[in-house]
């Protein structure tokens, strides 16, 4: 009797072991189909210069504030000196359209836009108001 039961828990034991065995094998399996992640797609990144005319610090840092969190905005840089903002942009998440009028939005309208790189010696003529004083109190 006692080695049917040993006999017994043997078999249980072996068929429990290849049971957990076999578990294994399948979830390692489906992990390793659902691990596979599809490839993703290429980001296609542009970049654009807009010539805007920007008369104060108040100014740039009010461009670089709002327009650094519009949709796939990736990098953005504001010259004070050269008038412009470049942009390098998720090209399947905005558009220049969009950028433009993000920034004719915040009061700053657009003269120009050129594809790629920096603009530079653009004219600082200025003829618009964008809700404050550009004296700054200097006279």
């Amino acid at each position: 009797m006692k080695k049917t039961i040993i006999l017994a828990i043997a078999a249980l034991m072996t068929v429990s072991v290849s049971s957990a065995y076999a578990a294994t094998t399948d979830m390692t399996a489906q992990s390793s189909l659902t691990d596979k992640k599809p490839a993703k797609k290429q980001k296609e990144l542009k970049e654009v210069t807009f010539n805007v005319h920007l008369h104060c610090e108040n100014c740039m840092k009010k461009v670089q504030e709002n327009i650094s969190f519009e949709k796939g905005v990736k990098d953005l840089h504001v010259c004070l000196d050269d008038q412009t903002v470049s942009i390098k942009y998720d090209a399947a998440k905005t558009t220049e359209d969009k950028l433009e009028a993000a920034i004719e939005k915040l009061g700053y309208p657009v003269s120009g836009k050129r594809q790629g790189g920096h603009a530079h010696g653009q004219s600082q003529e200025h003829s618009h108001d964008h809700g404050h004083d550009h004296s700054h109190g200097h006279n």
